[in-house]
C-alpha cells in the first residue's frame, strides 16, 4: 500500500488500463434458459480480489437458485472452484447480488448457473481478470498501524536492552554503573537491529511493489501515420512492440481472431470537439501492421481506438493518436470521392465546444435524451428516457427509436451481425467503450471461451503456432467479406438472441437498446450506428452524468 500522494497517478493509470478505456464493468444481456437476464459484473481492480455481480431477471421467476463462479481459459470448467450463491435483494423483485474471488490474472469468465423446475441453465460472460490499480492505504487504517508500529519498535528495543542488563542482574542486587552501561549498549544494539529490520522490510516491499507494477494492465499502444497512394489516403497503424510485454506474458498479435467478422474495429474521433467520427476495419499487413482507407475527414488531432480479441479470448483496446495538418497533400486528396469498405462509415456532428463548425457536407446536430434529432439521409432518432437524471454506477438501458424520412418506424437491418452498435466517449477521452444490444463484452471472446471449455483442454500448451494460423484467419475474413450481406449477417448472428427491435408498447417505433452503466461523472457523447435500407446510419447524442 502506498501513500496518498500517489493516488492521483493511480487513478490516471486506472483510466487508461481497462480493456475498454476507463469502463471496466462488463454488462451482459441474453437468455439464461427461458429467461432474459441482465448481468452487471464489476471486476476486481486488484488480483487476487473480489468481483461484484448483479443479475436482474425482469420476469422474476419463483423457486429458483442462482450461482456464479469464475472460469479461467487456462483452467477450464474442471479446474474451477465451487460456485458462490447469488442473494435476492430485498424490496427489488428479480434482482440478485453476489461476490466472487478472482485469484489469478488472465482471460476469464463468469459462469452464471440457474436451477429452476429441476433443470440447470448456464451462461458464460467473458471477464478480463487483470490488476488495474493499487489500493492506497486510508488514513483511518494508516494512523493506527503507524502508532502500533512505533509501539512495537520501542517494545522490541526495550526487550533487547533489558535482556543485556536487568535480566542478568542477580535478584536483590542493586543496579550498578556496569548494568546501566549494558542497558545503554542494549538500546543502541536494539535500535540498530530494528532499523535493519525496517530497512529490510521496506526493501522487500518496494521490490514486491515494483513487480506488481509490471503486472498492472496497460493498453497496447501503436503509432499511426497517414500514407497516400494512387490518389487515396490510408491510415497505417503500427503496433509498438515495447507495449506487447505484460509482466511475464507476451501478447501475441499473430493470434488475434475475428469479432463480428472483423479482425479489428477501429474508431477515429477528432479530439476536443468530437465532431468527426469514423468506424473503420483495417486490413492486416502482418502481425504488427494494419492499414485502412481513410474517409474525407478534416484536419485536426484524432483519438484512435482499435478493438481486438486474441485466441485465448482476451479482448482489449489498442490506443493511438494521429494528426492531419492543415496544409498537406491529404487535404487535396480528401476532397475527391472516397469509396470505403462496405462496412466502414463516418459522420460529422456539431462540436461539443459549441463553436461554429467549418465541416463540409451533412452536419448532424447532436440530440439530447428525450428529444427527437435529425440524422443524415433524412432519418431521425429519439433517445427515449423517463426524464431521469443519469448517475454513475447505475445500470441503464439506453433506448433509441429510429424513424425513416417519412416519419415511419425505420426497418432495421443487421450491421455486422448486430442490430446496432454504439460508442460512448467522455469528452476528455478518459472513458471509451464499444457497446452492442447484448452488452459490452466481445462476442469473439465469448465464442473462444465456449469452444475452449467444450474441448476440455487446459493449460497454455495448446496455442496455435507458426504462420498457418494468421493465414487461415485472413482467409476466413476474405470469405466473409465476399459473402452477400444477408448470408454473412445470418452467419455472424449465429445463435445469439438479440433484443426485439420493436417496442410492444409503441408499435410505431423501431428500437435499439444498449445496456450500460456510466463509470464516471461528466459530459459524454454517444454515437449510435444502425443499418436502414442497406445504409449505415449514424446518430450522436450528448448527455451529462452526475
Amino acid at each position: 500500500m502506498k501513500r496518498k500522494s500517489v493516488l492521483p497517478i493511480l487513478i490516471l493509470l486506472w483510466y487508461l488500463s481497462s480493456s475498454h478505456i476507463g469502463s471496466p464493468g462488463v454488462i451482459y444481456e441474453g437468455l439464461l434458459g427461458p429467461y432474459r437476464i441482465l448481468a452487471n459484473i464489476q471486476p476486481a481492480e486488484v488480483v487476487p480480489g473480489i468481483a461484484r455481480v448483479t443479475i436482474i431477471i425482469p420476469e422474476n421467476p419463483e423457486n429458483i437458485t442462482l450461482e456464479v463462479r469464475p472460469v479461467y481459459w487456462s483452467a477450464g470448467l474442471k479446474g474451477t472452484p465451487k460456485a458462490d450463491p447469488m442473494v435476492a435483494v430485498p424490496g427489488e423483485p428479480g434482482k440478485y447480488e453476489g461476490e466472487l474471488w478472482f485469484m489469478n490474472s488472465g482471460t476469464s469468465s463468469v459462469q452464471v448457473m440457474m436451477q429452476a423446475n429441476g433443470q440447470t441453465f448456464e451462461a458464460i460472460v467473458p471477464v478480463m481478470a487483470w490488476p488495474t490499480a493499487k489500493n492506497s492505504m486510508t488514513s483511518e487504517l494508516g494512523i493506527p498501524l503507524t502508532i502500533l508500529g512505533i509501539f512495537l519498535v520501542i517494545l522490541m528495543v526495550t526487550i533487547i536492552s533489558s535482556a543485556m542488563s536487568d535480566s542478568i542482574r542477580d535478584p536483590g542486587k542493586e543496579r550498578n554503573p556496569a548494568v546501566d552501561k549494558r542497558r545503554k549498549y542494549g538500546i543502541a544494539i536494539g535500535s540498530v537491529i530494528m532499523l535493519l529490520v525496517l530497512w529490510g522490510g521496506k526493501t522487500w516491499w518496494d521490490s514486491e511493489s515494483e513487480k506488481y507494477n509490471d503486472y498492472l494492465f496497460k493498453p497496447i499502444q501503436a503509432n499511426s501515420r497517414i500514407e497516400s497512394a494512387a490518389g487515396e489516403n490510408y491510415l497505417h497503424l503500427a503496433i509498438d512492440t515495447a507495449t506487447l510485454k505484460q509482466g511475464k506474458t507476451s501478447r501475441k498479435l499473430s493470434l488475434i481472431v475475428p469479432d463480428h467478422g472483423k479482425l479489428m474495429h477501429l474508431f477515429l474521433i477528432r479530439k476536443g470537439d468530437l465532431d468527426v467520427f469514423a468506424h473503420l476495419h483495417p486490413k492486416r499487413l502482418d502481425s504488427l501492421n494494419f492499414k485502412v482507407k481513410l474517409p474525407p475527414i478534416p484536419a485536426g488531432d484524432y483519438h484512435v481506438y482499435a478493438d481486438i480479441t486474441r485466441f485465448t479470448g482476451f479482448s482489449e483496446t489498442i490506443i493511438s493518436d494521429f494528426s492531419i495538418p492543415e496544409n498537406s497533400n491529404f487535404q487535396l486528396i480528401s476532397n475527391t470521392d472516397v469509396v470505403l469498405g462496405r462496412d466502414d462509415t463516418y459522420t460529422f456532428s456539431n462540436p461539443v465546444s459549441g463553436k461554429k463548425t467549418s465541416l463540409d457536407g451533412d452536419i448532424m446536430i447532436c440530440g439530447k435524451p428525450g428529444i427527437k434529432t435529425d440524422l443524415p439521409g433524412g432519418y431521425s432518432a429519439v433517445w427515449e428516457t423517463d426524464g431521469e437524471n443519469f448517475e454513475t454506477g447505475t445500470l441503464y438501458n439506453l433506448d433509441f427509436a429510429l424513424f425513416d424520412p417519412e416519419g415511419n418506424a425505420a426497418k432495421l437491418e443487421p450491421y455486422l451481425g448486430m442490430m446496432g452498435h454504439a460508442v460512448v466517449l467522455k469528452h476528455d477521452g478518459s472513458v471509451y467503450i464499444h457497446l452492442h444490444p447484448t452488452g459490452n463484452y466481445s462476442m469473439g471472446s465469448q465464442q473462444m471461451l465456449l469452444e475452449r471449455f467444450e474441448s476440455g483442454k487446459i493449460g497454455m500448451q495448446n496455442l496455435p503456432s507458426g504462420l498457418s494460423f494468421p493465414d487461415s484467419i485472413d482467409g476466413v475474413i476474405q470469405v466473409l467479406n465476399q459473402m452477400p450481406e444477408k448470408e454473412r449477417d445470418s452467419l455472424l448472428m449465429g445463435n445469439m438472441v438479440h433484443p426485439d427491435p420493436t417496442d410492444p408498447d409503441h408499435i410505431e417505433h423501431s428500437m435499439v437498446s444498449f445496456p450500460y452503466a456510466f463509470p464516471q461523472p461528466g459530459n459524454y457523447r454517444i454515437w449510435v450506428q444502425v443499418k436502414i435500407d442497406g445504409k449505415i446510419v449514424n446518430g450522436a447524442f450528448d448527455v451529462e452524468v452526475e
